[in-house]
């Protein structure tokens, strides 16, 4: 309990790493940038679906419905870290990106029979961008600079309630209630191409948030049988206002890339509210469990999950600067494979290989993305695949997750922008030994 309540600690003094720049994509500049795109290394795996997949060992905080089926004194705590490298190409002109960043960390425990809670911090959205462009006015030549950077948190507290909790069939539902907070920022730079001089202006605009937030789950989880296993979750962020500060200001200075040497021309700042539609996604699990398969001095019972997700994502509109503004809506589709070669590893783990002990994964995933240049709106699409290690001491639910992803992020139109991409998602979920359980009745004899 020491190791996990001193790693927490160890985290939310690294929570300034989660407000790091967190992406590299250029159109992160429309709008208040990537919204959701968080990465995971375990649903990633399986298509980015995390509607309707969940057990006793991992900690779900895409759908809250999730935390009440946490097991009674099995505190989970989830740690994840993202790294991607991205070849952007447009025309004749290219660029290798790397990045890598602290996603989230969340715990999360069982408190009664049918009720589960969840603490963390995770990104709402990111932004982070830098495109220059040359123009030549018939007296000059100027150079534009374009970047942005900054990142919307989202601190967290979630609640889940079983509301049929039988043997065979468990309907659960959930919440999770946010603070977010952060600031945004778009900066458009102009300088004279002249090798004696970095004369230049600056103009501006920040966006600050400062709301809350909330989004809704429901899973329904029916035993079919002994051997088929159904499940079917979706969550729901309904229609919500946010309130922001927008700011701009317009700066000059005879050395421009010199924040200290700035003049001033002008300084505005205004309130106003960031407003979304609703936005829901919703998903399937096929568990089966597979007939038992003797090998020399051990048997093993198998199972395989099979899930498929579908989400619609809306777009925002704002009474304030319309840099900040996303017209366009999203979509994904998703589907997932985990094989497991033993269902109960922690019952058997002395008579287990460790390649048996393992959780292999694999999915794909068909995104339509909020961004659109030239008339066509862009897709990414790929596929990943990973392995879940677990930690076996002490009878302990702790793991180990891993994930890689290949994809592509285009509108496959000609002299547009392409993104060629590789991501690696590394997760670890800390759990109490077996005697540390908490929220545990204890008899005294």
């Amino acid at each position: 309990m020491r190791f996990i309540l001193n790693t927490l600690f160890y985290f939310l003094c690294l929570s300034s790493a989660v407000g790091q720049n967190l992406t590299s994509h250029p159109l992160s500049n429309i709008g208040i940038g990537e919204i959701g795109q968080n990465s995971h290394s375990i649903y990633d795996c399986l298509g980015r679906g995390y509607d309707a997949y969940y057990d006793s060992s991992q900690l779900n905080y895409f759908n809250p419905s999730s935390y009440s089926s946490l097991s009674t004194g099995n505190t989970l705590l989830s740690l994840g870290i993202n790294a991607r490298i991205s070849n952007y190409k447009q025309g004749q002109e290219s660029a290798v990106m790397p990045i890598a960043m602290v996603d989230h960390f969340v715990l999360g425990f069982k408190i009664m029979k049918r009720m589960g809670l969840a603490f963390g911090l995770t990104p709402f959205s990111k932004k982070g961008y830098e495109i220059s462009e040359r123009v030549y006015t018939g007296v000059d030549s100027l150079k534009y600079i374009y970047s942005g950077n900054g990142t919307v948190n989202k601190l967290f507290a979630g609640y889940s309630y079983s509301l049929i909790n039988s043997k065979k069939v468990k309907l659960t539902t959930g919440f999770n209630i946010s603070y977010l907070f952060g600031t945004l920022n778009n900066d458009r730079m102009s300088l004279l191409i002249d090798n004696n001089s970095l004369s230049g202006g600056l103009s501006r605009t920040s966006l600050g948030v400062k709301a809350f937030h909330y989004n809704l789950g429901m899973t329904y989880k029916h035993i079919i049988n002994k051997n088929y296993h159904l499940i079917i979750g979706g969550t729901v962020e309904p229609a919500q206002r946010f309130n922001t500060t927008f700011n701009s200001a317009f700066y000059t200075s005879n050395t421009i890339f010199n924040p200290s040497s700035y003049d001033t021309l002008s300084i505005n700042s205004s309130k106003g509210q960031l407003s979304s539609k609703t936005n829901y996604s919703i998903g399937m699990t096929h568990k089966f469990i597979l007939g038992a398969l003797k090998r020399k001095n051990k048997t093993l019972h198998p199972n395989l999950i099979v899930t498929t997700s579908y989400s619609l994502k809306n777009s925002l509109a704002s009474n304030l600067d319309s840099s900040f503004i996303n017209t366009y809506k999203g979509t994904h589709i998703g589907f997932g494979i985990q094989y497991s070669p033993e269902t109960n590893p922690y019952e058997n783990s002395t008579s287990l290989k460790f390649l048996d002990k393992l959780t292999y994964r694999i999915g794909g995933f068909y995104d339509k993305m909020p961004y659109f240049q030239n008339g066509k709106q862009f897709i990414d699409r790929g596929v990943s695949l990973g392995f879940g290690i677990p930690i076996l001491v002490q009878q302990s639910l702790s793991s180990i997750n891993i994930s890689v992803s290949a994809g592509q992020r285009s509108n496959f139109v000609s002299n547009s922008l392409n993104e060629n991409y590789l991501g690696i998602s590394f997760g670890i979920i800390l759990s109490p030994a077996n005697f540390e359980r908490w929220f545990r009745k204890r008899k005294l004899d």
